[in-house]
């Protein structure tokens, strides 16, 4: 009897209990059953298990309880709504083409509404260009009227100055002389009204002008153009030597008497005569400083060779004329310019 109360004892002592759950690794899988029993916690049934929120507070689930799985914020999941797509009737061959009829129809007019509208744009264009180009045709005409005079009158009178020089001294009108060899220098260019022309070059707008003659009378006009600008340049080279022989044989202090500071700006026809306006005659009758004849023969040669480049720029300036007379005429029957 003794000793089975001891064994009791041992057994159910507190002591043992405390001493066993220090020494026991496992002592935190077990817990207690309804009972009072200790047990594993690999043996025991699911729904007894005590689940700790807390280490010190463990809360116990009753068995039999539902778990219900939360949500981020802890509330309860509820049953996702599914949305079902309706069911769409199906057409029929024909009202597929019918779709694409309509569908290309649309895109179709889309484009010709689209192309009209740039038409309209590009004659508007077209018509603005050709007003500009019959304004600078027309004040190309008024210069043209004046240049190709004094062209004719710079021959006058260069054939005047080498009379002169290949007279015998002493030359009875020595102040003519040195006021022709005093201008034959100073050049004059005739500068057409071509920006529009060169505007519609570079920007590719030359293909506005539907009228294929109009378009082959404007490329005259530029080709025109060129040819007179080439003897420009001939004749320039002509004038410079012409210089050192002037300088030779005419006085140059009676030169520096002749020419006086003028501000005022130069009209057209002052310009296309030499620029004349800030330019006197001597008084007197100043002659030649020598009469070397081979210095002579050669100024003669040079000013013979500037009078012919004059006789051929003035034939492209009759030329010009004439296309740009023309090209008036067919810009205001082509597009009823008249009164403009």
């Amino acid at each position: 009897m003794s000793g089975k109360s001891r064994e009791v004892r041992k057994s159910g002592s507190p002591e043992d209990s405390l001493k066993s759950k220090v020494e026991s690794p496992k002592s935190e899988e077990r817990s207690l059953n309804f009972e009072g029993e200790k047990t594993s916690a690999i043996d025991t049934p699911r729904s007894e298990i005590i689940i700790k929120s807390d280490i010190e507070h463990p809360i116990p689930i009753a068995i039999g309880t539902e778990i219900k799985p939360l949500t981020i914020h802890d509330s309860p999941l509820t049953t996702m709504e599914v949305h079902h797509h309706p069911e769409v009737e199906k057409k029929g061959f024909k009202e597929y083409v019918l779709e694409g009829l309509m569908i290309f129809l649309a895109v179709t007019m889309g484009f010709f509404a689209e192309s009209y509208r740039e038409h309209i744009n590009e004659r508007s264009k077209e018509r603005d260009y050709v007003i500009n180009i019959k304004k600078d045709m027309v004040a190309d005409t008024v210069n043209l009227n004046i240049w190709i005079p004094s062209l004719y009158n710079k021959i006058l009178n260069f054939d005047t100055l080498i009379t002169c020089i290949e007279s015998p001294a002493p030359v009875k009108n020595g102040s003519e002389m040195y006021y022709l060899a005093r201008i034959s220098t100073r050049n004059g260019i005739f500068e057409p009204n071509d920006n529009t022309i060169l505007e519609m070059k570079s920007s590719g707008n030359l293909r506005l002008i539907q009228n294929r003659e109009l378009v082959n009378g404007l490329m005259d006009f530029e080709r025109n153009l060129g040819q007179y600008t080439n003897l420009l340049d001939i004749e320039g080279k002509e004038n410079v030597l012409c210089y050192p022989l002037l300088g030779e044989l005419f006085d140059a202090g009676v030169f520096d008497k002749m020419v006086f500071v003028k501000t005022k700006g130069l009209t057209e026809k002052e310009y296309a005569s030499g620029s004349t306006n800030n330019t006197v005659r001597p008084t007197g009758n100043p002659q030649l400083l020598s009469h070397d004849k081979e210095k002579i023969n050669l100024l003669v040669y040079y000013l013979h060779q500037r009078k012919s480049s004059f006789m051929g720029e003035m034939r492209r300036l009759y030329v010009q004329k004439e296309l740009v007379v023309k090209l008036i005429n067919m810009i205001n029957k082509e597009y009823g310019l008249e009164n403009e």
